[in-house]
């Protein structure tokens, strides 16, 4: 039995080419949805077409850190009882538990996993920035998952050679792209509603711990909303957390006040890929949409000091570092920020489940 147990939006976003393989190939599996983004999954499995997931964990989305904390101590306390986790998760037998990504998601069911004795493998391995603390807590979850796991799927060459210097690389798999290759093309090609915002802006996202939890690089991220609507409109899509911290600080008040500026919450993948593909440039921390705007071609500021994607760097994606000079010198010559080649449309997902097939035998 494969066992796919996930918990975040943005994992179900790139696991849902895996679980779309599996249906197509008439593989047997279970969905576990950990309840991380409860309310957000739920409408994003609707979005990608994925079926409902077998066993729900979660109660109430988690939002805050705090409920976070609560959430991961109350699974790992249940996980102590193997009986619990053959009853209520693995119910089905031996197999393969999937699992994606750096979060608390990717911790809880590798710990899970292991409590019940079974393979993991793990999708999006073999990412690293080679600096602890940041992202955090991102690279210390990927180290400690990619040592446990018994698979690793590397989403790039690069991924796999840091395998390979980490010592796994016997446990590493090449696969061609990420799997955000495929959701991103299919998200593209979905028709979405477009209305209230101007033809030509910036799209600017800011949602990392290290970032909002610092004013100083929090004050950083108001001056770019500022320095990049002084020269176009700009859409900026709010996470809950980065609302509190601008509202904590008395910066959301400036950025409203501002003439140019577009704020929104949190929107459907397919919208926010029609919103990249459609700006002038994108400002972000996100290593995800690091790798869309890579895809699609656009400019890409990327608010951190280190990144554990190659996907852009030199190319259409500047690494921002907080300085003050890149930040000016992007927006001066963001039309300049472009990939240098076109990439291999191809199937990572196909390769994925491939091998998972070959381990359930």
């Amino acid at each position: 039995m494969i066992y796919v147990v996930m918990g975040t939006k943005a994992q179900f976003i790139k696991m849902a080419p895996v679980i779309k393989r599996l249906e197509e190939e008439n593989v047997e599996y279970i969905l576990v949805d950990l309840g991380q983004h409860l309310k957000i999954s739920s409408r994003l499995r609707k979005e990608l077409g994925i079926k409902a997931p077998d066993v729900v964990l979660g109660k109430e989305d988690i939002n805050q850190i705090s409920k976070g904390m609560r959430w991961m101590i109350e699974v790992f306390i249940k996980g102590l009882s193997k009986k619990w986790i053959s009853k209520n998760i693995f119910n089905a037998g031996n197999g393969v538990c999937l699992i994606h990504g750096d979060t608390a998601s990717t911790l809880v069911a590798l710990y899970l996993a292991k409590r019940q004795g079974l393979k993991v493998a793990h999708v999006e391995a073999g990412l690293r920035s080679w600096h602890l603390w940041e992202p955090f807590p991102e690279e210390i979850i990927r180290v400690f998952v990619m040592h446990l796991s018994d698979i690793l799927f590397a989403p790039s060459r690069w991924a796999y050679d840091n395998l390979v210097t980490m010592g796994l690389g016997e446990k590493a798999i090449l696969l061609p792209a990420n799997t955000s290759l495929e959701s991103t093309l299919w998200s593209l090609k979905k028709k979405v509603e477009w209305g209230g915002i101007p033809d030509n802006y910036a799209l600017i996202t800011a949602h990392r711990m290290e970032n909002i939890f610092s004013k100083k690089r929090l004050q950083f991220i108001v001056n770019v909303i500022k320095k990049v609507t002084s020269i176009l409109p700009a859409v900026f899509i709010h996470h809950n957390p980065t609302l509190v911290q601008l509202q904590k600080h008395r910066f959301l008040s400036q950025i409203e006040a501002l003439p140019n500026i577009y704020i929104q919450g949190l929107t459907s993948h397919a919208h926010f890929i029609h919103l990249i593909a459609r700006s002038e440039f994108v400002v972000t921390d996100g290593g995800s949409i690091q790798e869309e705007c890579y895809y699609l071609n656009k400019p890409c500021l990327l608010l951190r000091n280190y990144t554990e994607r190659i996907e852009g760097i030199g190319e259409n994606v500047v690494l921002c570092k907080f300085s003050e000079k890149l930040l000016d010198e992007f927006i001066e010559n963001y039309s300049f920020y472009k990939r240098r080649k076109e990439f291999v449309q191809c199937s990572p997902s196909g390769k994925i489940v491939e091998h998972l097939k070959i381990h359930i035998r």
